[in-house]
């Protein structure tokens, strides 16, 4: 079986894993019921506003509400137009109340491209916004629009969120700086385990182009780091206990918990929220294999599982 778009699901969790404690994130936000979905749709908690020290550039991205549309392949005109047709229809929403989502201001629209042409922005008007600088174009101001190309973004720790979202090279770059970040840094945590997500999804998809195997290689980094701090936060739980059996019982609560993290991370890549009955299973799943959990969850429809472990 395919699996189709680990980039979109590992994008859509970062985002939820970032930006969840500065306010409300929506991914696959169904717009005036046709079938056109923001990526994500985040609204910001006026009491918990990030700064740049918690999320860099991505901050000034969520200061106000906002639509974020990522793009890894090139961008293209559709595109463009596709997203900005998403923003009207969230305003022609909100001018008719009928939206049951609280939105005290018009939100903007970041669209993140791994690339973008010249001549693609010269069509829609991009010019350099002088207050980001460098990769962020901004559009007419009544489009209340900006084109974000990352592979343009410099090298530098403000940038790291958002270049986790581009490709080759400068995906590599930040994945590399991602892994010198502070063990203790939560954020640090959170994605690392879904980069592994990702790279367990890539693992099983069919057909894995060029750029995915070169991918693979900087996610396997990710996950031996992801391995060896599972381990190291083992041994921390252990060696609080100030026995050899609390060392061996720490390791593996520390490995039991990290697994329990990732299994929950993908249930939420391929069902969303995690209801009771997802939750009742999450023992059993812990319980297989590595290779075998993430098989049957990747490959399985939340009925289906269900119905694999009742039965």
């Amino acid at each position: 079986m395919t699996i189709r778009k680990p980039f979109d699901r590992f994008n859509k969790s970062l985002f939820r894993e970032l930006l969840s404690p500065f306010g409300q994130v929506f991914p696959n936000m169904t717009v005036l019921g046709e079938e056109r979905m923001i990526d994500v749709f985040f609204i910001p908690d006026a009491h918990a506003q990030p700064s740049l020290e918690d999320l860099g550039d991505l901050a000034y991205l969520v200061a106000k509400p906002a639509l974020l549309e990522p793009f890894r392949s090139a961008l293209t005109d559709d595109n463009v137009q596709s997203c900005l047709m998403k923003l009207f229809m969230v305003y022609a929403e909100m001018k008719r109340e009928l939206s049951t989502i609280l939105v005290t201001e018009k939100p903007k629209l970041w669209i993140l491209a791994a690339e973008v042409s010249d001549r693609c922005l010269t069509d829609f008007g991009g010019v350099i916004d002088p207050e980001r600088g460098e990769g962020f174009h901004r559009l007419t101001k009544g489009l209340g629009t900006t084109i974000v190309a990352i592979n343009e973004l410099p090298r530098v720790p403000e940038t790291l969120w958002l270049r986790l979202l581009g490709k080759g090279q400068t995906q590599e770059d930040a994945i590399e700086e991602l892994l010198l970040l502070p063990e203790s840094d939560p954020k640090r945590s959170s994605a690392l385990g879904l980069l592994v997500s990702w790279r367990i999804s890539i693992d099983l998809t069919d057909n894995v182009d060029l750029e995915e195997r070169r991918i693979l290689m900087a996610l396997s980094q990710a996950y031996l780091e992801w391995e060896k701090d599972t381990k190291r936060q083992g041994r921390e739980q252990g060696i609080e206990q100030g026995i050899e059996q609390g060392i061996e019982q720490g390791i593996e609560q520390g490995i039991e918990q990290e697994r329990r993290s990732m299994i929950v991370s993908l249930m939420r890549l391929r069902y969303g929220a995690i209801g009771p009955e997802l939750e009742s299973i999450i023992p059993d799943l812990i319980a297989l294999s590595t290779d075998d959990c993430t098989e049957l969850l990747l490959q399985l429809s939340q009925d289906d599982i269900l119905q694999h472990f009742q039965s």
